[in-house]
């Protein structure tokens, strides 16, 4: 069946081919096995067609993989709705694909940025409830985000920051000092920007919601926001285009990047 592409399609093709080749095979091969053709599968794969639930099934059997790889990230696909639900390992699978990733965070600094002992008081703040392997386990996956910047073609990012996470001592005044000090860092990396809206401003566009927004090199653009226990994608060309345009909204308002690294600089020397 035909549908508009999604994000959790996307996904789920691309783990379909991962799959598919980490067993050695081609994809005539494989689309012989569940009796279809091999226009069919390349479709699968590169996230045009949603196969059906008993194809998914099957892909699993010859692939040899254990129940549910496949369908739990196939239970994902919510095509009738803007905004659909998703685990953050989605949300990592697609940040990973991006070529540009464009973020808007306003209480604390971006998770791509984060040193372990910052990422660490953040987790274990933000979930207080939580086992502590829980919390060892969420700051793993977070530090391996990190990676995508230090492979050869990294994503080139764009970071809008208010002052107020810059202000915030997460952790304590140790790991705050230790966060700047990376944070100026990574703000002279090649391919990563990094603007900071000054506190002064007053009321800007983006009190409301953190969000990024990801591009790909031959898919479209997604939105993303997230709350305290889920993540949303949003991929309709109308909303995502709204995004844009607060993002747009909120440059207008930053520091130059210049003029960012000299105010970030100026708060680490006042700890």
């Amino acid at each position: 069946m035909n549908k508009p592409i999604s994000p959790s399609l996307r996904t789920l093709g691309a783990a379909i081919r991962r799959h598919r080749e980490a067993a050695g095979m081609t994809q005539d091969y494989l689309a012989g096995l569940v009796n279809y053709s091999n226009g069919w599968l390349a479709n699968v794969e590169t996230g045009q067609l949603c196969p059906q639930k008993q194809a998914v099934i099957e892909l699993e059997k010859v692939l040899g993989l254990p129940e549910k790889v496949l369908l739990d990230i196939f239970d994902l696909i919510r095509y009738e709705e803007p905004h659909p639900v998703i685990s953050f390992e989605r949300y990592a699978d697609a940040e990973s694909r991006a070529a540009v990733i464009r973020q808007y965070h306003a209480l604390v600094l971006p998770g791509l940025l984060q040193t372990p002992d910052y990422a660490h008081a953040l987790i274990a703040a933000g979930r207080p409830s939580a086992r502590p392997e829980t919390v060892e386990g969420l700051l793993a996956a977070r530090l391996e985000r990190q990676e995508i910047l230090a492979r050869d073609d990294p994503p080139t990012l764009w970071l809008v920051i208010d002052e107020t996470a810059l202000l915030r001592p997460v952790g304590g005044p140790e790991v705050h000092r230790a966060q700047l000090d990376a944070l100026v860092e990574a703000a002279q990396r090649p391919g990563i920007t990094v603007q900071v809206i000054p506190l002064a401003t007053g009321a800007h566009a983006g009190l409301t919601s953190a969000f990024t927004i990801l591009s790909f090199t031959d898919e479209p653009d997604v939105a993303y926001t997230e709350d305290h226990q889920r993540g949303h994608f949003q991929e309709r060309p109308d909303l995502v285009h709204g995004w844009f345009a607060v993002y747009q909204a909120l440059h207008l308002v930053t520091e130059t990047a210049a003029a960012s690294l000299e105010l970030i600089q100026r708060t680490r020397e006042r700890l």
